[in-house]
């Protein structure tokens, strides 16, 4: 039981109550999508991109709301590439960028007061997911991301902005995939998912109406089924699979929470500008070594700040 829930049986207003009575937003960012930004922009432009351009970006993504903030990346050996190997079957971005340069904005990000997960094993999308689950009923949360996974913790409190769909809301994912939030993970596990390597077990229109008439895949996924002779050689044909791909996508609280997501935040050197600008000295970027570095990132740590209190981290 966290301190928030605590109050309303003990009558005693925890710390970050008492810090910030006003109701906060939760801003998740997949860091992913920030990070290939800055890398696509700048990469043969400049020696260090990402350490050059994302700090920011985050910058004036954080600038639009003072509300607590969170950065979710990709852990290294991921356990869903151990499950299916040809999940996700493309570079990282410190494989692109180099995980120096990787490695580097990191440590940038977190002198700099930005609260960040990164947990060995485990995807952004754990990492986020488990955050989501932490605030659902609590606060508005904001995913900034266009993966539709993430369509399935949407609600009346959460919603994603991205750069391709703009902002979704839970009542626009029936008319995005055919399905409501509740059934998405059914529906990726049946129909796939091209970009994630997920592979396709029923075309789209059949999955959607099989959900409707039968519900959530776990519920009959070892039956034999009374459906058109197609489809149920397709299903017998990909049983094993498809219960693959329920692992693969499942974002639900027991599924992250089985993972003990979203670890542990990346705190170390957190809020301590003289690491940023030795970073800046070494890789030689001009602005890490302004001295109004602390005039220019002063909000950052003070969202920071409210972050860390919020997460009791």
């Amino acid at each position: 039981m966290d301190a928030k829930r605590d109050w309303t049986i003990s009558g005693v207003t925890p710390a970050y109550e008492r810090a910030y009575p006003e109701r906060l937003t939760v801003r998740i960012v997949d860091g992913g999508m920030v990070a290939f930004a800055a890398w696509h922009a700048l990469k043969g432009k400049v020696a260090w991109p990402l350490t050059f351009q994302v700090p920011r970006m985050l910058k004036r993504l954080l600038a639009e709301a003072s509300d607590t903030w969170i950065v979710c990346w990709n852990g290294e050996r991921l356990w869903k590439r151990g499950l299916w190997p040809a999940y996700r079957d493309r570079p990282e971005i410190w494989d692109e960028a180099g995980r120096e340069d990787f490695g580097a904005m990191l440590e940038v990000l977190t002198a700099l007061g930005v609260v960040q997960y990164r947990t060995l094993r485990l995807e952004a999308d754990e990492a986020l997911a488990a955050l989501v689950h932490r605030f659902e009923g609590q606060e508005e949360i904001v995913i900034r991301s266009d993966d539709k996974d993430f369509m399935q913790l949407l609600s009346g409190s959460t919603w994603m902005e991205g750069r391709v769909r703009g902002t979704v809301h839970f009542r626009q994912v029936r008319e995005l995939l055919g399905v409501g939030p509740a059934y998405v993970v059914d529906f990726l596990a049946l129909a796939g998912d091209v970009a994630d390597g997920i592979p396709r077990i029923l075309p789209p229109a059949t999955a959607i109406g099989l959900i409707e008439s039968r519900g959530h895949l776990r519920s009959w996924v070892d039956r034999d089924l009374r459906i058109p002779e197609r489809t149920r050689r397709r299903i017998e044909a990909g049983r094993e699979q498809l219960k693959i791909n329920l692992e693969l996508v499942d974002l639900s609280a027991d599924a992250v929470g089985a993972r003990k997501a979203p670890g542990e935040p990346l705190l170390r050197g957190w809020g301590d500008l003289a690491a940023a600008r030795e970073i800046g000295e070494r890789t030689g970027i001009s602005w890490l070594q302004d001295e109004k570095l602390v005039d220019e990132y002063g909000a950052m740590l003070q969202i920071g700040e409210r972050t860390r209190a919020r997460l009791g981290v």
